[in-house]
């Protein structure tokens, strides 16, 4: 595959490109982040003029990729995922480095992040809001970036996006005026609502995402002493129970999911404006 195709392909996926250098990982135009396209006719512009690399951008892809360093990286994520009751996550779309190291990718979550070196564990980084990771098909020396498993991207867990989510600032802004009861209590029943139908109506492969997520937006409201978290458990797990048995899922994959997202959520209190 050219870098050209490589380019192409890649936007087809909806990942935004930019060019680096040739043989090279650095980017070839500044300010690539706002240069980033999925614009056949910019595309074919850039790589028509060079034979560039071809970089995506990872936050306006959506994706939060996982850089895995040879020989220990792939390790080390395998037994952070285990310490937190997890299976690696190994089933989703990868992409093998020429120093014989692993890209995996992951659909980001609702929960901004950015990048990291070591955070998880050493030799393991990641690339996500503000970064950039290079794609299949680019040459580095004499080795080339190569699609090892052309799977579906799967939604990043929820232990690691527990593990990349930054604390909270210690002293939080105290708002000027607290909203009234009433106000509180339509807000809180509309997101249990919504979020209790968003976990009954998830589709398989997206399930753990959207239990996740929707755990951080209730623990939110655990945090600001709105919602019970006993009520928030028992709402969720509920809605989660009408998967138990479809395509694999558990009752105890859903409480984990739920554990984590409420722990999460709870350190980042919902404020009403």
């Amino acid at each position: 595959m050219t870098r050209y195709r490589a380019a192409l392909a890649a936007a087809a996926r909806g990942w935004p490109v930019v060019p680096l250098r040739p043989h090279g990982k650095e980017p070839a135009l500044r300010g690539w982040d706002d240069e980033a396209t999925l614009d056949r006719d910019r595309i074919r512009h850039w790589w028509s003029r060079r034979a560039y690399n071809v970089g995506i951008s990872c936050g306006p892809a959506g994706l939060l990729v996982v850089d895995l360093d040879v020989p220990h990286g792939r390790e080390a994520f395998a037994r952070r995922a285990w310490q937190h009751g997890a299976e690696d996550p190994r089933d989703t779309y990868t992409v093998a480095t020429p120093s014989g190291g692993e890209h995996r990718y992951f659909r980001a979550p609702d929960v901004p992040l950015g990048n990291s070196v070591g955070r998880i564990a050493p030799h393991v980084d990641t690339r996500g809001a503000g970064g950039y990771v290079v794609a299949a098909g680019s040459l580095l020396g004499r080795g080339r970036y190569r699609v090892v498993r052309d799977a579906p991207v799967a939604p990043a867990p929820g232990w690691l996006v527990a593990v990349l989510t930054p604390e909270p600032p210690e002293d939080l802004p105290i708002p000027a005026q607290r909203p009234s009861p009433r106000r509180v209590d339509a807000y809180r029943a509309a997101v249990v609502e919504g979020e209790a139908d968003r976990v009954r109506d998830a589709r398989p492969g997206t399930r753990a995402h959207v239990v996740f997520t929707a755990a951080c937006r209730l623990g939110e409201l655990v945090g600001a002493g709105w919602l019970d978290e006993g009520t928030a458990m028992a709402v969720l797990l509920t809605a989660a129970s009408r998967h138990d048995g479809v395509d694999g899922w558990t009752a105890r994959e859903a409480l984990r999911h739920v554990e984590n997202g409420l722990a999460l959520g709870r350190r980042r209190p919902r404020v009403l404006r």
